[in-house]
Order: C-alpha cells, then sequence, then structure tokens
C-alpha cells in the first residue's frame, strides 16, 4: 500500500500554526511515503471579503528549507488550496502563476458561499436552522463547482471535499446528504473524467469515512480513475490520520490505484 497524504497546512494557512518541518517528521512516523503541503488560498477570507495574495515567498522558503532538510526520508511536494476560484478567475490563475515550477499540486476548493454573503461556509449561524437556506448554500457550491471543472480546468487538479458545507450544516442541526444531490455530484464527476482530473477523498482527519463509499462508487461508475487522499491536517499530530482507511475504501470501491502529483502531472501509485 503506498502511504501518501496530500492535504495538510502550516502556518501559512490563517487556521494553522503548523510549521511544515514538524508536519514532514509526523508524516514520517506515520509511515508515509509521500507528503504534499497544500496550503490556503482562498480569493475570499472568512468574513467574505476579498483575501490578500498568497505569501509564495513565505511558502517557497519553508518548503525548500524543510525538503533540503529531510533529504531522501520523505518524498515531499508543493501544492496549494485554491479557494474559490471562480469568484475572480484572473486572480486565481495569478496566483498559480507565480507558483513557478516547483508548484507541484492544486487542489480546487470551495470553502465560501460565493454571491450570497461570501462568508465560510464553516459558519454555523448561518443557517439556524433553516433547511431551505442550507439548501440553497449546497446548491451554491455545486454551481461554482461545476464553473470551476467546465470553465477552470487549469485551476485545479484534483477536486477537494465537495461535501465541505455538508460538515457545518450538520453541525447546525439539519440533515442533508449528497445523495440529495446525486444526478448533479454525478454530472460534476462526469466532467471530472472527462478532462482527466481527480477527486479528492478527504477524510477530515478521521473524523469523515462514512460518507466516502457511495461517491467514489458514483466517480467510478462516471468514469473517473484519478483519486487522491488526504488527511486535511493543520497540526503534526493529525497528519495521516483517516489515509490508511482511505486507502482500504478505494480498494473497496475497485481502485487500483491512488494518484499524487508532480509539475502538476499525476502519478498513479498501485494500492
Amino acid at each position: 500500500m503506498y502511504l501518501c497524504d496530500i492535504h495538510s497546512h502550516t502556518k501559512i494557512s490563517p487556521d494553522s500554526k503548523a510549521e511544515l518541518l514538524d508536519n514532514a517528521r509526523a508524516a514520517i512516523n506515520a509511515g508515509l511515503r509521500e507528503f504534499c503541503v497544500s496550503d490556503h488560498h482562498d480569493l475570499l477570507d472568512y468574513d467574505g471579503f476579498p483575501a490578500a495574495p498568497f505569501d509564495w515567498p513565505a511558502a517557497l522558503k519553508q518548503y525548500r528549507t524543510a525538503k533540503e532538510a529531510l533529504g531522501d526520508k520523505l518524498i515531499l511536494r508543493l501544492g496549494l488550496e485554491l479557494g474559490s476560484a471562480p469568484y475572480d478567475p484572473h486572480a486565481a490563475r495569478e496566483a498559480l502563476a507565480q507558483g513557478g515550477e516547483e508548484l507541484d499540486f492544486v487542489l480546487g476548493s470551495l470553502h465560501n458561499w460565493i454571491g450570497f454573503h461570501n462568508n465560510d461556509l464553516l459558519d454555523m449561524t448561518s443557517y439556524r436552522g433553516d433547511g431551505p437556506l442550507a439548501r440553497r448554500a449546497m446548491e451554491s457550491t455545486l454551481d461554482h463547482t461545476w464553473t470551476l471543472v467546465t470553465q477552470m480546468p487549469d485551476c485545479y487538479d484534483s477536486l477537494a471535499h465537495i461535501s465541505y458545507p455538508l460538515r457545518y450544516i450538520r453541525n447546525d442541526g439539519i440533515y442533508l446528504s449528497m445523495a440529495d444531490y446525486e444526478e448533479r455530484v454525478r454530472a460534476i464527476f462526469t466532467e471530472i473524467a472527462r478532462t482527466d482530473h481527480a477527486m479528492e477523498v478527504n477524510v477530515w482527519t478521521g473524523r469523515d469515512l462514512d460518507s466516502w463509499p457511495p461517491l467514489l462508487a458514483w466517480f467510478r461508475e462516471c468514469g473517473g480513475r484519478l483519486i487522491t487522499v488526504g488527511a486535511d491536517a493543520h497540526r503534526p499530530e493529525d497528519v495521516a490520520k483517516g489515509i490508511p482507511e482511505a486507502l482500504d475504501m478505494l480498494k473497496a470501491a475497485g481502485f487500483d490505484h491512488v494518484t499524487t502529483y508532480e509539475r502538476r502531472k499525476p502519478v498513479l501509485h498501485k494500492l
């Protein structure tokens, strides 16, 4: 089994204080062969305002320092979690261009409710038990995901945590399921597969394992073949949590490989 975790965050992200070298050492201790840092660059901040440019100098400095310190103990990759790219396609592409040739991997994510209040969807008070409002939030996320995969395929390599809003909608006392949106999700998956992109199984540091088997089945039925896995750790102690279970899920769903990226090109590893 090829143990890898290619979704993680450090102090470059606004919601983490972790040092990359500490995360990487945790990855080694967890038995990972490959690890990717993918710090946040959301074009909208938590409160819905346009975010500052990504700090590429700091990100590149810590990546190069960690890579040199680790030597051949771990394959370390440089990634970016690019959030809300449909909000400003020009800014999204500009940010990716600034990453240069060292950029290995881009996760495409939707954290914000674009066009409503633009806030991050983790703001649970947004729903206040309002089922119709929660459904609108999920529908908006799928709308903008469709824009990303159809109009901006250059702005992502793997689609991050497609079920992201449901984490927080459920915490607000409302239950929605991806099955409620199966037709739309299948259309997104079909486009991902057609353009030879990947889908991420994001286990949220082991807290989200149950939602993925049906999504993996849909993705495979839609022609998808590239799967990335990520714990989405924001601190060293959460690196690789849930990754062995994610790889077992891939096998159970009929996938033979897990995918990582080098210079934005997929690399397949046999499970």
